[in-house]
C-alpha cells in the first residue's frame, strides 16, 4: 500500500510517502509562501500524483487553522475524487504515539499565543485537547525545541518532528485494520476554541 501524508498545520510544510509502512519520501519546506501556494508547486517540482496512491493521510491539527483547512480540503477533494481512503492524525497523538517516554506524556504545542496539550497515561488513552492556563502538569512534556515553553516535570523536545511521516505509518497501522478509511466527510480540524 502507498500511502500519501501531508501535514499543513504550521508555517512550514510536510508531506511522505508511505509504502508498506516504511517511510520512502520527507519533504520539508518553510518558507515564507502560503500553503495554497506550495502545495501544488511542491507536488508537481516532486512529481507526485495523487492518482498513483492507495490512500491518503492528513493532519487535523492542532495548529493554524487556515493552513490546516487548505491541506484538509484538498486531501479531502482527492480522496473523495478518486474515491480513495483517508486517514485523519492528530500532531499531539503523534507525539504522545512516537516519543518514547514514561508515562504520563503531555505532548504539547504553541500555536500563535496559546499552548496546546494533552495528557496520555498510556497506550491509546489520552485526554481531550486543552488550552494550558498555567496548571501544574504531572509527567514528561514533549514538544519540539522551537518552543520555549516547558510544561510537565520532565522535558523532551525534538529537534524536529516529522508529523507527515508519523502520520502516513500511523494510516497504514489504521487501515490494515480499517481499509476502508474514515467517511471523507467527517473529517475535520480540531477545534479548540468556538468562532468569534
Amino acid at each position: 500500500m502507498r500511502i500519501l501524508s501531508i501535514d499543513t498545520s504550521f508555517s512550514f510544510f510536510n508531506l511522505s510517502v508511505v509504502e508498506e509502512g516504511k517511510v520512502r519520501l520527507l519533504y520539508y519546506l518553510d518558507s515564507n509562501k502560503k500553503t495554497l501556494q506550495n502545495l501544488p508547486t511542491v507536488l508537481s517540482e516532486l512529481c507526485i500524483r495523487p492518482e498513483e496512491f492507495d490512500a491518503f493521510a492528513v493532519s487535523v491539527g492542532v495548529g493554524y487553522l487556515t493552513s490546516v483547512r487548505i491541506g484538509l480540503t484538498f486531501m479531502k477533494t482527492t480522496a473523495y475524487l478518486l474515491q480513495k481512503p483517508i486517514v485523519p492524525y492528530e500532531n499531539l497523538d503523534l507525539l504522545a504515539r512516537f516519543t518514547p517516554t514514561p508515562y504520563p506524556r503531555i505532548p504539547y504545542l504553541r500555536i500563535s499565543t496559546n499552548v496546546f496539550y494533552r495528557i496520555c497515561t498510556g497506550e491509546d488513552l489520552l485526554s481531550e485537547v486543552k488550552i494550558y492556563r498555567g496548571e501544574d502538569l504531572k509527567g514528561t512534556g514533549i514538544s519540539l525545541s522551537t518552543f520555549s515553553d516547558r510544561l510537565g516535570e520532565e522535558v523532551y523536545l525534538h529537534p524536529f518532528f516529522p508529523f507527515s511521516a508519523y502520520g502516513g505509518v500511523y494510516a497504514h497501522n489504521f487501515l490494515r485494520e480499517q481499509p476502508e478509511g474514515v467517511d471523507v466527510f467527517s473529517v475535520e480540524p480540531v477545534y479548540l476554541k468556538p468562532p468569534a
